[in-house]
């Protein structure tokens, strides 16, 4: 299973379960959003632990999630170092902040 959906009081969680967030994933992701978009509650936390490389395609992915859930809080949890690397190269931590939890992401939120 590329996507993991958990739903927790006033957040929900995608974690991705792939190593890599690429142009083979992205397309996946975005469906994979635009099918529980209405369902997204307050808070949409964004697990990428397990991703160890990310390309343009997976930040636009990401974007687009930003862009789609204007009204929704978005946070970045337990990001490898080339993945924080990335965003802060691209300056979209500015955007989209990271944590180390999903309990530290829902408590910086709140």
């Amino acid at each position: 299973m590329q996507f993991e959906i958990i739903e927790k009081g006033q957040y929900t969680v995608i974690q991705v379960n792939e190593a890599r967030f690429d142009a083979k994933l992205a397309p996946s992701f975005r469906e994979e959003l635009e099918s529980i978009k209405g369902n997204i509650r307050d808070h949409l936390v964004l697990d990428l632990g397990g991703v160890r490389f990310m390309d343009s395609s997976g930040l636009g992915a990401v974007m687009g999630a930003y862009k789609m859930l204007r009204n929704t809080k978005i946070s970045i949890v337990n990001p490898q170092k080339p993945i924080v690397d990335l965003l802060k190269l691209t300056r979209m931590d500015k955007l989209i902040l990271s944590h180390p939890t999903i309990e530290a992401a829902v408590a910086a939120t709140a």
